[in-house]
């Protein structure tokens, strides 16, 4: 997977994940779908996003920083 980087928009198997902020350790990231009615922000390690989204088939869709391809 690429590095995670603000801004970024990942695709799974049954959600999308956008990364709102980045830390060295910690990230704050938005989880859409699931079938939830609203949208949760979340703070979890770097480690524990990475995994979930290579655990999950994630697919980078959108990047805001163009320094990166995806």
């Amino acid at each position: 997977l690429p590095a995670l980087e603000k801004g970024q928009l990942w695709k799974t198997r049954t959600a999308s994940v956008e990364i709102m902020n980045m830390g060295k350790l910690l990230a704050h990231y938005r989880y859409f779908g699931g079938g939830r009615a609203r949208v949760s922000t979340v703070l979890a390690p770097v480690r524990e996003i990475q995994d979930h989204l290579r655990a999950n088939g994630g697919k980078l869709v959108k990047n805001n920083n163009p320094k990166v391809s995806a």
